[in-house]
C-alpha cells in the first residue's frame, strides 16, 4: 500500500486537508556552515532538489507540516534563519527513542542519526524520515489512550514534540490528575511514594522518557547517549522512580527492592548466611541494592 494511502488511513480525527506535508532534508558544510543541497518530498509526490532557499520556500506554499530528523534544532535554523514561518515543524528524531525505547533501537535510527544506503543523500534521508515518522504514528496509535494522554500531557508546549502531537491528534489530560495517572499507569513500576507531582513541574520531558524506559521488557534497553547529553536529569528522574525505597512500603518498593524477596526468588533461600553471628551478606546486598 502507497505510503500516502497508509497516512491518510491511520491519522484519526484530521481532515484530509490538514494533511499537506512535505519532508525537508539539508546537506550543511561542517567547516563553512553553508546549505550545500536541499531536498524536500511533498504530499503530492513533487519533489525539490536544489540549494536555493527561497525557492523551497515557494515549493513549501500550501504546506501545512514540515518534517524532517533533526528539523526543529537543525534543519530549521539554517533553512528559516529564525524567521516567523506559517508550518508546524514534525520532528522525527526526539520521538524516535520515546516511542522505540527498546533495545536494539528502531532499525532505521543509529544513535541520532538515520541509517542510510548511501552517505550525505538528502534524498534517501527524506525517504527514511518519512518512513520512520509513519512507523512512530503507528507506534503511537498503538498505545492505550491512557499512556497517549500522559505523554502529551508531559511534552506538550515543547517544540521538539508539538507538531508531532498536533500530527496524531493528540489530547492532554487533566494537569491536576496527571501525577495520579502516572501512578495508577505504571502501579508496581515505580515508587508510589515517589515525588511526581515535582518531576511533572520540574523535569516533564526527562519524565517522559523514564517512563518509555520503564514499559520496556528487555533488560540491556538503555536511554541513547545523546537524549541524555540533552535531558541529563533522566537518570536522576530514574533513580527517584525506581531506585530509591521509600519508608512507609509500596508495591514495587515491597517487590523489587527487598533482599529478602530476592533471595528467595533468585535462590531459594529464607535468610542471608550469618558470619560469626552478624548479618554481613545481608548488608552486603543490601548495600548493592542501594
Amino acid at each position: 500500500m502507497p505510503f500516502w494511502n497508509r497516512f491518510r488511513r491511520n491519522i484519526e480525527n484530521v481532515s484530509e486537508d490538514s494533511l499537506r506535508y512535505a519532508f525537508v532534508d539539508a546537506e550543511v558544510g561542517i567547516k563553512d556552515q553553508k546549505i550545500h543541497d536541499i531536498v524536500a518530498l511533498r504530499f503530492d509526490d513533487a519533489m525539490y532538489h536544489h540549494s536555493s532557499k527561497d525557492e523551497l520556500i515557494r515549493f513549501l506554499r500550501g504546506v501545512d507540516f514540515v518534517c524532517g530528523h533533526n528539523i526543529v534544532h537543525h534543519d530549521a535554523r539554517y533553512l528559516f534563519d529564525g524567521a516567523k514561518i506559517p508550518w508546524t515543524l514534525v520532528d522525527t528524531l526526539y520521538v524516535s527513542p520515546l516511542l522505540f525505547p527498546e533495545r536494539p533501537y528502531h532499525r532505521l535510527v543509529k544513535d541520532d542519526k538515520l541509517v542510510s544506503e548511501q552517505a550525505n543523500n538528502p534524498v534517501n534521508d527524506c525517504e527514511k524520515a518519512r518512513e520512520l515518522l509513519w512507523d512512530e504514528i503507528d507506534r503511537w496509535k498503538r498505545l492505550p489512550n491512557e499512556k497517549q494522554s500522559i505523554f502529551s500531557s508531559l511534552l506538550h508546549g515543547r517544540p521538539e514534540f508539538d507538531g508531532f502531537l498536533e500530527m496524531v491528534g493528540a489530547t492532554d489530560s487533566d494537569r491536576g490528575r496527571l501525577a495520579f495517572l502516572i501512578k495508577r499507569e505504571y502501579d508496581g513500576r515505580i515508587c508510589q511514594h515517589a515525588d511526581v507531582e515535582s518531576l511533572i513541574r520540574q523535569w516533564p520531558v526527562a519524565l517522559a522518557y523514564a517512563l518509555a524506559l520503564i514499559d520496556t521488557t528487555d533488560f540491556r534497553s538503555n536511554t541513547p547517549a545523546w537524549v541524555i547529553r540533552n535531558y541529563p536529569e533522566i537518570e536522576h528522574v530514574m533513580k527517584l522512580l525506581r531506585h530509591t525505597r521509600c519508608s512507609s512500603g509500596c508495591n514495587y518498593c515491597d517487590s523489587q527492592l527487598d533482599v529478602h524477596l530476592k533471595l528467595k526468588q533468585f535462590f531459594g533461600y529464607d535468610s542471608f548466611r550469618l558470619f560469626e553471628g552478624e548479618n554481613l551478606q545481608e548488608r552486603a546486598a543490601q548495600a548493592a541494592v542501594n
